[in-house]
């Protein structure tokens, strides 16, 4: 088990998990799997693996910028960033696994390893427990959107929450508890706008579930994130907008 939980953990767990892969499939379909990406046409598998791989290389960027900031010599850990760099390119995507594979050596792995303790512990994890737990309040609210008398304009918002919680589970094991926490800010100040629209509409049984998601959203975010004073200032401005409406 990895001792710290950052960056390079996270890039760390995944490359380690997708190396596993093995025979000579395209590098498209290998990603694929490994992101849970199914029954896509070849067109939107491009896309969802290419926004993933995108997600990794911001990471990645994270993990550099970090890692300059340390004391350690760069040369220490340069090339392994830099392969990794190379093996999350979509320019790959048509080819070959052994095209990714050629720049995921063990000792690229070993300087990933060494950059997990050297970089702080950003946040605690998220149990899949937790994360089941939002995923089926998100199931539960997008049903009840099916049938919804709300108005055009709060069901339009509401579908855009529930997309946005989804794409925030889907980045979590890549960029960890951030990628809530800005899914969270982005629904707040969507919330914010319409708050009149919602205080006429605060009985729903729809507006009551997405409150119940986003604050159970918040409360893991709140638990996971340990480095950063402010990480409770969604949930207090989540209770602030509960008061108004």
């Amino acid at each position: 088990m990895l001792k710290h939980v950052n960056s390079a953990s996270r890039l760390y767990s995944i490359l380690e998990e997708v190396m596993q892969q093995k025979g000579s499939s395209q590098v498209l379909d290998v990603w694929a799997k490994q992101f849970g990406i199914e029954n896509s046409s070849a067109t939107k598998k491009s896309r969802a693996v290419s926004e993933r791989l995108g997600w990794m290389q911001r990471e990645l960027e994270s993990l550099r910028v970090q890692m300059i900031a340390t004391s350690f010599s760069e040369s220490l850990y340069a090339q392994a960033l830099a392969h990794a760099e190379e093996a999350l390119s979509t320019l790959l995507l048509p080819a070959q696994w052994n095209s990714v594979q050629q720049y995921l050596k063990p000792e690229n792995f070993v300087s990933l390893n060494y950059c997990v303790e050297i970089l702080p512990d950003e946040e605690s994890q998220v149990s899949e427990e937790e994360l089941e737990d939002i995923r089926a309040q998100v199931r539960s609210l997008a049903e009840m959107l099916v049938s919804s008398k709300l108005p055009v304009r709060l069901r339009m918002l509401v579908a855009h929450h529930i997309e946005l919680i989804n794409k925030a589970l889907e980045e979590y094991p890549i960029a960890g508890a951030k990628a809530l926490r800005e899914a969270a800010r982005t629904g707040l100040g969507e919330i914010i706008e319409v708050k009149e629209e919602i205080k006429a509409n605060k009985d729903s049984p729809e507006i009551g579930k997405l409150e119940s998601a986003w604050k159970r959203v918040n409360e893991v975010t709140d638990t996971a994130l340990k480095a950063e004073k402010l990480s409770q200032l969604a949930q207090n401005a989540w209770a602030a907008i509960q008061n108004l409406i």
